[in-house]
């Protein structure tokens, strides 16, 4: 069943002379939303218009998580007469239940003979007769929009929030530590929604990497890759650095182990064209993540780190995780490697300590052994392809589209 939307965007009209490069960054991430569905996206006058043939429900579905729509809804476009318009705009309201209503025009082509203030009197008057509804300015059950553009008009009525933000894409790309717990996706999420490409570490325990893709963390990969579209996981073994770090004093194993994933990402950041790093740090959510300890992590770093949750606490960021469909997944039960770390970290460790334990167990060699055992994990939600193979047979600076 076809459908058509109008899709409009905000944040992007603000770009000034870069704005051209938004706008191709979101149609493309438009089209790749609605892969597999026959269909239309064309710019026309500083919106989308988006012809479909599939379900409004399914492809609004799409839309909605595509980073850099501010919102769509479902159209239907007319000639750019009175007639038209008003046929349009009583065809939507006796589809509908709503008691109260409002007219909202909004007259972009200022040859039209009505003025947008005649425009609303005489459709309100005429839903009014027609309908028996009664008129709202301040709180009705549905508004009725009418855009009178060149040529022709466009009426909707259910305006939906898209995800807002920037087009994936435009903002370069992250190596993300993942944890597979409630932030680290949340995290990822929100560096999407600046138009920041993640690429996700994460770090198993098991003897193998295939305990790992086949758990909650390849789960959540999957989730957020409805709205960032082909996704990279690239997973360390645990074992190795575990073995080689014995004897560092307990109070100090997460700020040791927090400085060599940082390490380790830094490593890997060249063969994403990676430029930052992120993690989803939440200032003193735990001891490992005081102001103390995040320099400590910090020390060094060739690469800046990227913090979205920062300043959020525990309910704000579980009220994402549940929003964006993470959070079921994520409290699963899953052994990860802070199950073998101390539970009662030192809050306040100094970062020339953890260097030179970084130094004294050849942390920098270990990075790079890790790196040579490490796995590759693609997953494209266009067709669900998933693919691994070893990093090491991938080419440097591989590319993830």
């Amino acid at each position: 069943m076809p459908s058509q939307f109008v899709v409009h965007y905000s944040e992007i009209a603000l770009k000034g002379n870069n704005r051209p490069e938004f706008i191709r960054a979101l149609r493309k991430n438009i089209n790749r939303a609605l892969h597999g569905i026959e269909h239309e996206c064309a710019l026309s006058e500083g919106r989308f218009m988006v012809k479909a043939e599939a379900a409004e429900e399914e492809v609004g579905r799409r839309l909605g998580r595509v980073f850099g729509v501010s919102w769509y809804a479902p159209v239907t476009r007319v000639g750019e007469d009175y007639a038209a318009m008003l046929s349009a705009v009583l065809s939507s309201a006796r589809g509908t239940s709503a008691k109260t209503f409002k007219i909202m025009p909004r007259r972009a082509d200022k040859s039209f003979a009505m003025t947008s203030q005649q425009l609303a009197n005489a459709l309100g008057a005429e839903v009014v007769r027609s309908t028996g509804m009664s008129v709202d300015l301040d709180n009705p059950d549905v508004s009725f929009h009418v855009d009178v553009v060149r040529g022709s008009a466009l009426v909707y009525a259910d305006k939906h929030r898209g995800a807002g933000g920037l087009p994936l894409g435009t903002a370069g790309r992250t190596i993300h530590l993942f944890s597979g717990g409630i932030d680290s996706p949340v995290a990822a999420w929100l560096l999407m929604k600046r138009g920041t490409r993640p690429v996700y570490l994460h770090f198993y325990l098991a003897p193998t990497p295939a305990s790992a893709i086949d758990s909650k963390i390849m789960g959540l990969v999957k989730v957020l890759s409805e709205y960032g579209g082909k996704s990279t996981l690239v997973l360390f073994p645990f074992a190795e650095y575990q073995l080689a770090t014995v004897g560092v004093p307990s109070e100090l194993e997460p700020s040791l182990f927090r400085r060599f994933m940082r390490m380790v990402a830094e490593g890997l950041a060249p063969r994403f064209d990676a430029t930052a790093i992120s993690t989803g740090d939440s200032l003193s959510q735990t001891a490992s993540q005081t102001i103390w300890n995040i320099s400590s992590f910090d020390a060094g770093s060739s690469l800046p780190i990227l913090r979205p949750l920062l300043t959020y606490d525990k309910e704000e960021i579980v009220s994402i995780a549940r929003e964006i469909g993470t959070y079921d997944l994520s409290i699963e039960e899953y052994k990860d490697c802070c199950a073998m770390i101390t539970r009662h970290p030192k809050t306040r460790v100094k970062a020339d300590m953890i260097s030179d334990y970084a130094e004294k167990f050849a942390l920098s060699e270990l990075a790079r052994r890790t790196m040579e055992r490490a796995t590759i994990v693609t997953y494209n939600p266009a067709g669900g392809l998933l693919r691994h193979s070893p990093l090491a047979e991938s080419p440097p600076r591989a590319r993830v589209r």
